[in-house]
């Protein structure tokens, strides 16, 4: 396990958190979230998340066949590229909610999970914890217009189903410490506590 001070650089399956203006623009205005209580901060920083990346690109080929946005869905791209785009899937949208989160403190743990859909198909979402209540989170659901593409309607467990070991995978999490928060990576798992 390494303890980092910044998430610029971590790699959440396969999506490189990278520096761009829109990602500081975003993380500055998360900062401000600070003060807000745990539900009112959970939800702005899924309404920023929301912002940064407003079309899920999924969904954008599979109603529209959008070939830049199947690019983006099959393809591995950092960060910058979906917040420049504004188009993302769960692997991008899971990433910008973790950094969000960070940002905003939201929570005392933050894990970037992934769970799969069928045997060919993952998905990536976020879980965090306040006050040892689990609280997932699928930025990927929650942005779909076309309901009929949510697979969490055919699998409500699916949330409950993540992935406990992935080799040669780096796992991020983040933790509350007296000395505020801190993220882990951990090569192909996670860490449940510091």
């Amino acid at each position: 396990m390494r303890t980092l001070d910044n998430y610029i650089g971590i790699e959440p399956f396969t999506v490189v958190v990278d520096e761009s203006s829109k990602l500081r623009e975003l993380a500055e205005r998360a900062r401000s979230l600070r003060n807000l209580s745990f539900e009112d901060k959970l939800e702005e920083t899924k309404k920023l998340t929301h912002e940064g990346i407003p079309h899920n690109a999924y969904e954008l080929w599979m109603a529209n066949k959008d070939e830049s946005a199947k690019e983006i869905v099959f393809s591995k791209h950092p960060l910058s590229t979906a917040l420049e785009t504004g188009m993302g899937c769960c692997r991008y949208q899971g990433a910008l909610f973790f950094v969000l989160g960070y940002e905003s403190q939201l929570g005392d743990k933050h894990f970037i999970q992934a769970a799969p859909v069928n045997s060919n198909v993952s998905t990536v979402f976020n879980e965090i914890f306040e006050k040892e209540i689990k609280h997932p989170v699928s930025i990927f659901t929650e942005s779909l217009k076309d309901k009929s593409l949510d697979y969490s309607r055919q699998n409500p467990k699916i949330f409950e189903q993540a992935f406990k070991t992935i080799p040669g995978l780096n796992f991020y999490s983040y933790h509350r410490t007296p000395e505020g928060l801190v993220i882990a990576e951990v090569p192909n798992r996670h860490i449940k506590r510091l």
